[in-house]
C-alpha cells in the first residue's frame, strides 16, 4: 500500500480564515483566550515580529490593525472533520490528523523515553487503490494540492510505503509549489527577452517603451530565485516518488522523529545524526537501553511491523457551527456567512450522493439567556444544490425578525434521501418539470408547508371522497401524470374546484347543459347515496357542476 501524507503546519488557523472569509485580509493571528497568547499568525504578522507565545497586547502594539481570532478546543475536531470530508473525495481511506495545539492525551508523553507512532498536523490518505482513477500518483497529488491551496491551506506532501514513513517525509518535504516544470521553462525562455528590453505579450514579442536596464545585482537575484525554485520543484517531485522514500528516510534527521527531547539529546551526544545510523544499531541493545516502544516505532517506519489505522467515517448527520467575529443586527447580513456554510454543505451532499429534505437553522443571540431563533427549511423534492438550498433559506429569513444581534450560526440536517430519489423531474423528458418543482418549493417556503399540497386519487364513488391532499415530498410528477392520463382515458369532464360543502340551488339559478351521470355508493357504505350529476350554466355566468338527489339540486363545483 502507498500512503500520501499531507502536513498542514497551521491548518486550524487557516481553516478559520477560510471559514470567516479572511483570506484576503493581511495581518491575522489566532490566540488562546485563557492565556491571551498567540498560537498562530500569518506572514504579515510574522514579518513585524509577532510569534507564537507572544501576548496579545504586545502583538497589537507591533501591528495595531491585526485581526484576532479566538481559539476554542472544539474547533480542532470541527476543522479536522472539514479536512477529512473534502479529502474523502480523493481516497476512501482517510486517517484524521492530530492537532498540535491540543495538549497530549497520553500521560506517557511526559516520560523521557516517550515515543509516538504519528506526526501531529499530518493527514494520511491511502492512494495505491486510487492512482488509476486520477491518472497516476502525480496527478492525484497535484489535484489534491490544488484543492487544498484553493481553500487557503499551505501543505507539504510526501508518498511512502508506510503511514509513519509518509508522515515523517511530509514533515521534511518542502512547501508545495503549484508551479510546474513547463512554467519554469517558459520563465527561462522569457529571461533573454527581458535582457534585450522586450517582453512576451499575448500576441507575440512586443517592444517595451523605455525599458529599464537590469543591473548586475538584479540579474544575480533573478538567477538565485530561479535556481532556488528549480531546486524546490526537484525536491518536491522527489518526495512524491515512493521509490525514493527509503533513501529519504535513511537521511532523515533524528530531530524529526516523534520521540522525546531526552532521546534526541541522547542520540546526538553519542554521535548519531540520521535515522539510518539508529537503524544500524543492534535491536537487542537498543531496546534494552531505550525501551521496546522505540523499536516498535522503527519497525513501523520500515514496514516490518504493521500500523493499525483508524479511518475517517462520514457522519450520518450534518452539523456546522460558525461563531461570528462580528455581531449581525439584520437578516440581510446573515446571508453572506450563511452562503459559505451552505456551499460547504452542498459539497458534502454531492460527495455522499445525498439530498436533504429538512434543514435546521439556529441563530444564537448575543444574550445567551435568550432562546435562540430556530428555523426549519423544508425541501419537498429533496435538494442538494447550493443555489436552491440558499434560495429557500433566503425566503424564510426575509420573514423573520431579530430581537438581538446574532453571534453564532448553526446549520444541521439529519434527514437525507439518496440523490436519485425525488429527482424524477430532472431526468424526465419534460424540461418544464424542474421549473415546476422549483416554483412549488418557493411557494411552500413563502406561504408555509401547510398551504401547498399535492393531490392523490382515492378509490371512492363520491367526488368529495375520491381525492386527498398529500405533502409535496410524497408527491411526484409521475403520480400527477398518471392521474391525468387515467382521467383522460375515462373521458369524463370533471371540475378542478369542488366546494367544501355542496350548496342548495333552485331551478331558476341554472340551466342544464349535459347529463345526467349517476354516482352511487355501495350499499354497505355509511354514505349510501345516489346522485345524478349535470354540467350546467349558472345564472351569474360560468359553468358549474350540480347534482340532484332525493332532497333536490345542489351546486358541487365550478369549471375553470
Amino acid at each position: 500500500m502507498l500512503w500520501l501524507a499531507a502536513y498542514y503546519p497551521q491548518w486550524v488557523f487557516q481553516y478559520l480564515r477560510y471559514h470567516h472569509d479572511l483570506q484576503s485580509v493581511q495581518g491575522c493571528l489566532l490566540f488562546e483566550p485563557g492565556s491571551l497568547r498567540v498560537l498562530a499568525q500569518d506572514e504579515i504578522a510574522e514579518q513585524v515580529g509577532i510569534g507564537r507565545g507572544m501576548s496579545i497586547s504586545t502583538a497589537q502594539s507591533l501591528l495595531p490593525d491585526v485581526v484576532l481570532i479566538e481559539f476554542e478546543p472544539g474547533l480542532c475536531q470541527q476543522a479536522s472533520d472539514w479536512l477529512c470530508q473534502w479529502s474523502y473525495a480523493f481516497s476512501a481511506r482517510v486517517v484524521p490528523l492530530h492537532c498540535a495545539l491540543m495538549p497530549p492525551s497520553s500521560t506517557s508523553s511526559n516520560s523521557k523515553f516517550a515515543v509516538t507512532d504519528c506526526v501531529s498536523d499530518c493527514l494520511l490518505l491511502e492512494v495505491s487503490s486510487m492512482a488509476r482513477i486520477f491518472g497516476g500518483l502525480d496527478s492525484l497529488a497535484a489535484q489534491y494540492a490544488q484543492k487544498a491551496q484553493s481553500l487557503g491551506l499551505e501543505l507539504q506532501l510526501a508518498i511512502a510505503n508506510t503511514p509513519l514513513g509518509a508522515q515523517l517525509l511530509a514533515l521534511q518535504a518542502p512547501k508545495y509549489c503549484a508551479l510546474k516544470a513547463e512554467a519554469l521553462d517558459e520563465l527561462n525562455e522569457q529571461e533573454p527577452a527581458v535582457l534585450c528590453g522586450k517582453k512576451e505579450g499575448l500576441l507575440g514579442r512586443e517592444p517595451v517603451v523605455n525599458p529599464a536596464p537590469l543591473n548586475q545585482e538584479q540579474l544575480s537575484n533573478t538567477a538565485i530565485a530561479q535556481t532556488s525554485l528549480t531546486q524546490t520543484l526537484a525536491m518536491q517531485s522527489r518526495y512524491l516518488q515512493h521509490e525514493q522514500s527509503r533513501h529519504l528516510l535513511a537521511s532523515l534527521p533524528i530531530s524529526r522523529l516523534p520521540i522525546s527531547a531526552y532521546l534526541i539529546e541522547t542520540f546526538t551526544n553519542i554521535g548519531l545524526v540520521t535515522l539510518e545510523e539508529i537503524m544500524a544499531l543492534p535491536d537487542k541493545e537498543l531496546g534494552q537501553r531505550f525501551g521496546q516502544a522505540l523499536l516498535q516505532m522503527l519497525a513501523k517506519i520500515t514496514g516490518k511491523l504493521p500500523q493499525p489505522m483508524v479511518y475517517f467515517e462520514p457522519a450520518e448527520h450534518y452539523r456546522q457551527k460558525l461563531s461570528l467575529l462580528y455581531e449581525v443586527e439584520s437578516m440581510p447580513g446573515i446571508i453572506f456567512p450563511l452562503r459559505r456554510m451552505i456551499n460547504e454543505m452542498a459539497d458534502y451532499l454531492l460527495l455522499r450522493q445525498l439530498a436533504v429534505q429538512t434543514l435546521n437553522l439556529t441563530f444564537r443571540y448575543r444574550d445567551l439567556e435568550l432562546a435562540p431563533l430556530q428555523i426549519v427549511i423544508h425541501y419537498p423534492f429533496a435538494e442538494h444544490r447550493a443555489e436552491a438550498l440558499l434560495s429557500l433559506c433566503h425566503m424564510q429569513l426575509a420573514r423573520m425578525t431579530l430581537y438581538q444581534p446574532i453571534v453564532e450560526i448553526i446549520i444541521s440536517a439529519d434527514k437525507f434521501v439518496p440523490l436519485t430519489l425525488g429527482q424524477e423531474a430532472w431526468l424526465s423528458e419534460d424540461a418544464q418539470s424542474g421549473a415546476r418543482q422549483r416554483l412549488l418549493s418557493q411557494l411552500q417556503a413563502r406561504l408555509g408547508s401547510d398551504k401547498i399540497k399535492g393531490l392523490r386519487s382515492v378509490p371512492s364513488h363520491l367526488p368529495e371522497k375520491s381525492w386527498q391532499s398529500v405533502e409535496l415530498s410524497c408527491y411526484s410528477s409521475n403520480q400527477a401524470k398518471a392521474a391525468a392520463t387515467a382521467e383522460m382515458i375515462i373521458g369524463a369532464c370533471r371540475p378542478f374546484w369542488l366546494l367544501e360543502q355542496p350548496q342548495a340551488l333552485s331551478l331558476a339559478e341554472f340551466e342544464l347543459i349535459k347529463g345526467p351521470e349517476r354516482f352511487q355508493s355501495h350499499w354497505w357504505q355509511d354514505e349510501g347515496a345516489c346522485r345524478d350529476y349535470y354540467i350546467a350554466s349558472h345564472i351569474d355566468g360560468g359553468l358549474c357542476w350540480v347534482y340532484r338527489d332525493q332532497q333536490g339540486f345542489y351546486l358541487h363545483g365550478w369549471f375553470a
